[in-house]
């Protein structure tokens, strides 16, 4: 009797899809405000606390968060990771050159922001680092909007 002999194989699947997605009032009011160029969080009536982008229910004090303030396109880099590769349609893609992603704590917010960060070489990044949104010219109102930021 011979040994089992197992064999592998690797799938390539790709994830090619559309859907339909409702943001919700919240979302779309975020969204809203980037035709505008600008960023809105929503703030608590109870704590005070302001988040980006808007969520409805305070998770500390669990009220319901009916307001909506304009926020600074200015902010802190709390955190931050090198990229390597991208994700396109499930397939991963090696890029020409390593690209920044951050954590920036916007001022007036209380929580972070994930977003891209140009300007810089990868090497040069500091948390506590200034930042400042950058838009697309044309603003639609698509998360897209809201380009990168870059060093102040």
């Amino acid at each position: 009797m011979g040994a089992t002999e197992e064999a592998y194989f690797t799938p390539v699947v790709p994830m090619d899809f559309t859907y339909n997605y409702r943001v919700g009032h919240y979302l779309q009011r975020y969204l809203d405000g980037f035709k505008e160029k600008k960023v809105l969080g929503a703030k608590c009536p109870e704590c005070g606390q302001v988040v980006v982008p808007p969520r409805k229910y305070c998770g500390s004090c669990n009220k319901v968060r009916e307001e909506f303030v304009e926020l600074s396109q200015e902010g802190t880099l709390e955190n931050f990771t090198v990229g390597h590769v991208t994700l396109v349609k499930g397939k991963l893609n090696e890029v020409e050159s390593p690209y920044l992603v951050g954590m920036i704590k916007l001022d007036g917010a209380d929580n972070l922001l994930l977003a891209r960060v140009e300007g810089l070489p990868v090497g040069e990044a500091k948390t506590g680092m200034r930042l400042r949104a950058v838009w697309k010219d044309q603003a639609e109102g698509d998360y897209s909007d809201l380009d990168h930021f870059e060093p102040v």
